[in-house]
């Protein structure tokens, strides 16, 4: 009887039918949830990277060394962040 083995981690099968369904099932599969797990890590990375943003304008518009006309500046580039933050967490 001859013997199917799985390229990916070696286990041993007696048709390549069930040899198939073991590679989409554990192998191919397991992949394309990586990928997506990377992606959607990347995309947290980047809203923790822009909320951080968020708090140092926030924080440089309290500094008492800034003009009035810097500080409305700085609290309309937050806004906007924030907008663009919020749309793109709802497009998801």
């Amino acid at each position: 009887m001859k013997e199917y083995k799985c390229k990916y981690c070696g286990e041993v099968f007696d048709k390549p039918l069930l040899l198939a369904q073991h590679v989409r099932a554990n192998h191919k599969r397991a992949k394309t949830r990586e990928k997506k797990g990377v992606e959607k890590e990347k995309q947290a990375e980047q809203i923790d990277k822009t909320v951080e943003a968020i708090g140092i304008l926030k924080g440089l518009q309290a500094s008492p060394n800034l003009s009035e006309a810097e500080k409305k500046l700085l609290g309309e580039v937050a806004l906007r962040i924030e907008a663009l933050l919020t749309y793109t967490q709802k497009s998801k």
